[in-house]
Formats: C-alpha cells, sequence, structure tokens
C-alpha cells in the first residue's frame, strides 16, 4: 500500500522522467492531446499550446515539442523565435507512451523572409564575424593591420603602397550587435589624433589642405552605425556617419561602402572603391593589445567588498588605504580618517554594481536601483530618499555612458558623461586613478566642499 501511494504521487507529472519506453500494454491515441502553434508578436514569433486529457497518474506517458528548427521544449505552453532562413518548417508535438508508440502531432510554418538575427547568430556570417553575435552586447573591437594600403581597382590588396602613419594604426573600430537587425551601433576611438586624404583638408581647422594630414580635429559622431547586405553574391558593409581607417572623400563623413573580400573571426578584408578608379585595402585584425582597464575590449569591475586587494594597493603606492572605500584629507589620496572593514556596508546594494569599461571609451553602469553619495549633494544632481548621517541614499538606475582617460599629474584623470559616478557620489565626474593592475582599480575623486579625499577599490568581476 505504502509503495503504491508514493508512485502515485512521484507519477502525477508527466515530464518528472524522460524513459519514453515504459512499459504497459495501454496507448495515447491522437484525440486524447491536443497541439496547436499560431503566429506571436511579429512575423518570426509563434505561440505554441499542448493540453491532454488523458490522467498521468493512471497512464503515465512523456512529451516533447520539437520546433523544426533544432529547439526542442518540454513546456506545455510558451513562445518561440524561429531564427532561420526562410523556408517551410514542421513543428511537431511528440508523445512517447508505454506500449512504445510515438503519436506525432504537427504543423507546418512558411516563412517568406530571412530572420535577421540568423545573421548576427550563424558563426559562419560576416555579421557574426564582425560584431560577435547580438548577445555581446559590448561588440568587438578591431584595429588597422599594416598591410593595407592603395591598389589598382581590379587588384586584391594595396599592391602600390601601404598605409606607415602612426596615426591611423592606434584608431580603434568597434562594432556592436543589434538584437532585431543585421547591423548596429558603429563607434571610432581615434586615441589622440586620425589620418585622412587631403581632399578633406579644408574641412579641418588644422588640416593641411595641399597634402595628406594628421588632424585631431575630427570628433566621430556617436549615432554611427553600420549594416551588411548580400548583393550579388558579394557581402558588402555599410558604415552610416562614418569610415574605417582612412576617409578618402569628404563623403564618408556621411556614409561609406566596403566589399567584403574575407572574413574570419580574428581578420576581415575591406575593399573601398574610389571615385578615380583606385582602390584602397582595409585589413582589419580584431587582436587589440589588452589593458588592464578593459581587457582585451571589455572588462567588468565590482566594489572589492571583502579588501581582497587593498594591501596591495597601499603597499604599491604608499598611500593610506584601509578599505575598499574611505576618506582622508583633500589631496591626500588616502583614508586617513576612515577606511571600510571587509563586508562592512554590506546592506549596502553597492555591492551589487557592475561597472563596465570597453576600449572604445564606453561605460555601463549596472546597479539595483539605488546609489549612494554625501548628503552635502543632496538636490545637486540626485535628490535623497533616506539621510543617515552624513550620508544619503538617492534612486540611481546606472545606465550608459562614455568616459575618457587623460595624462595628467600626479595620477592619470578619468572623467565620466553625463551624471555618471563610481561607487559613491561627492559631486564629480572627474577621478584620479591611483593605482590599476590586472586584478584591481583603485580611484580617487575630491571633495573639495568638505576638503575631503575619497578612496575607492575595485576588483574584476568574478574575483570577489
Amino acid at each position: 500500500m505504502a509503495l503504491a501511494v508514493i508512485f502515485a504521487l512521484t507519477a502525477c507529472t508527466p515530464q518528472e522522467f524522460d524513459e519514453y519506453t515504459l512499459g504497459g500494454s495501454y496507448t495515447i491515441t491522437q484525440e486524447q492531446f491536443t497541439f496547436d502553434i499560431t503566429r506571436g508578436s511579429d512575423e518570426f514569433t509563434y505561440n505554441f499550446t499542448a493540453s491532454f486529457s488523458v490522467d498521468p497518474t493512471q497512464y503515465p506517458y512523456t512529451y516533447e515539442i520539437h520546433f523544426g528548427d533544432g529547439q526542442v521544449t518540454k513546456d506545455l505552453t510558451g513562445s518561440h523565435e524561429y531564427i532561420v532562413f526562410k523556408g517551410t518548417y514542421t513543428a511537431q508535438c511528440l508523445v512517447y507512451v508505454p506500449n512504445g508508440d510515438v503519436v506525432i502531432k504537427e504543423k507546418t510554418i512558411t516563412f517568406a523572409n530571412d530572420n535577421p538575427n540568423i545573421y548576427q547568430d550563424d558563426p559562419a556570417s560576416p555579421q557574426f564575424a564582425l560584431a560577435g553575435g547580438k548577445d555581446n552586447a559590448a561588440g568587438k573591437t578591431w584595429v588597422l593591420l599594416s598591410s593595407s594600403g592603395l591598389g589598382p581597382v581590379d587588384a586584391t590588396w594595396g599592391e602600390w603602397w601601404q598605409f606607415s602613419e602612426a596615426a591611423l594604426f592606434d584608431d580603434e573600430f568597434t562594432f556592436q550587435p543589434n538584437s532585431i537587425e543585421p547591423n548596429g551601433k558603429f563607434s571610432h576611438n581615434i586615441n589622440g589624433a586620425t589620418f585622412m586624404n587631403e581632399s578633406l583638408g579644408n574641412l579641418f581647422p588644422d588640416g593641411d589642405p595641399e597634402n595628406s594630414f594628421v588632424t585631431t580635429a575630427y570628433t566621430p559622431p556617436s549615432d554611427a552605425s553600420w549594416e551588411i547586405a548580400l548583393k550579388d553574391g558579394k557581402y558588402w558593409l555599410t558604415v552610416k556617419k562614418g569610415f574605417i581607417g582612412y576617409a578618402v572623400t569628404p563623403n564618408d563623413l556621411d556614409k561609406t561602402e566596403y566589399e567584403i573580400l574575407s572574413f574570419t573571426p580574428e581578420e576581415i578584408q575591406l575593399k573601398y572603391y574610389s571615385p578615380d578608379n583606385n582602390a584602397w585595402f582595409f585589413f582589419l585584425g580584431s587582436d587589440v593589445p589588452s589593458s588592464p582597464l578593459t581587457g582585451e575590449g571589455s572588462k567588468t569591475w565590482v566594489i572589492d567588498g571583502y579588501n581582497t586587494q587593498t594591501s596591495k594597493v597601499a603597499a604599491e603606492t604608499g598611500l593610506n588605504i584601509k578599505g575598499f572605500m574611505g576618506l582622508g584629507p583633500l589631496n591626500s589620496y588616502g583614508q586617513e580618517w576612515w577606511g571600510a572593514g571587509a563586508g562592512e556596508k554590506s546592506e549596502w546594494t553597492l555591492s551589487d554594481w557592475k561597472i563596465t569599461f570597453t576600449s572604445s571609451n564606453q561605460l555601463k553602469i549596472e546597479t539595483a536601483g539605488e546609489g549612494y553619495g554625501r548628503k552635502a549633494f543632496d538636490g545637486e544632481g540626485f535628490t535623497s530618499t533616506s539621510v543617515v548621517g552624513d550620508d544619503m541614499t538617492f534612486a540611481y538606475d546606472g545606465g550608459d555612458y562614455t568616459y575618457t582617460l587623460t595624462d595628467a599629474t600626479p595620477y592619470p584623470k578619468l572623467t565620466l558623461s553625463g551624471n555618471a559616478f563610481l561607487g559613491y557620489y561627492v559631486g564629480t565626474q572627474e577621478y584620479e586613478i591611483v593605482y590599476l593592475a590586472d586584478d584591481v582599480l583603485a580611484v580617487a575623486a575630491h571633495n573639495a566642499r568638505e576638503e575631503q579625499d575619497w578612496v575607492l577599490v575595485f576588483i574584476p568581476e568574478g574575483e570577489q
């Protein structure tokens, strides 16, 4: 009797086991279950539902829904996106019954168009090579290779002349994916200067219109984008409001088109057809030099809440740094007055913050909806929701920003855009990096109003 009760309790949900040949003599018929799949919110999203009139405690069975695109679920209801090329696909509900039979109901779905996401997530596509797939939100950053240059229009490389200008080879080109299109955001970091054709000389105040020149006047637009299209059997890359490597004509500042000669995740070869019937070749490599701040393209930092690296920072800098956050006298770059002990302030959601720097000067701050700072700045940028002593909390969801990093004395200066701040707000978006290594980042912010320095210590995500 006890065994019978246990069996009744454990067999009530058909999907709690994966044994498809269950033994027994009974079967389940087509009339005892339903399966339907109908178009959902867009062309490629379909809602599905399955139901059964069979008591699973008396007649155990299992089932699966196969969507016909290689994806399988054991859910009875839900929605599914078909990331597929155009064509006809067959969705099936398969019911495995105790006598060994498989009972199937199916529906066919025809797509007249390719789902654009197939390009982003197909490892064989140029979109995937360029940006790393639609879930790679930070995108991929590329640099110009030395084989880039000028050649005949029917050539496949710059056989006449190759670039040698140093200002080109520290430029960084970042392609970020767009989750719903075969395109995305394009960012160009010139790292101080870039090289352009003499035809653009009169567009920039420091350009020499008589010769090719290096200019520091060019500021890449923040709303540039990229798109790849297949035309006449060839892939073409279009960059809107930007260019790759070297602007040949003034029109390139608005839009440039490149034929993709070849592509891999490590190298992409592009050909630009010049109006003078020549061709420029831009060969890009994804092997961007790693930096402690951004890693190989992007890097996420979190607060060192248990002081795993604070002693290292103190030893390497000689500064009075005792905790993952703390304060001291103005311009001391230390925490003489107070430094947080390991686990202190653990009730603050600061421990959940994620701060991501990319090599293309993008900054992303993720929070749990709350920020912290000095009460002295209440109402200046942020309005307090609570005040405890000299501290205040306020609503802050983080966001997407940019940053600049410049050499300065005594420490490099890190400047954030908008209302961004790092961990604890003291009325400024400017920080000095007092120490930076692969495993730790320490920054100081000056609170001149209260004559304080605040020093915070961060470590890479996953190393808490």
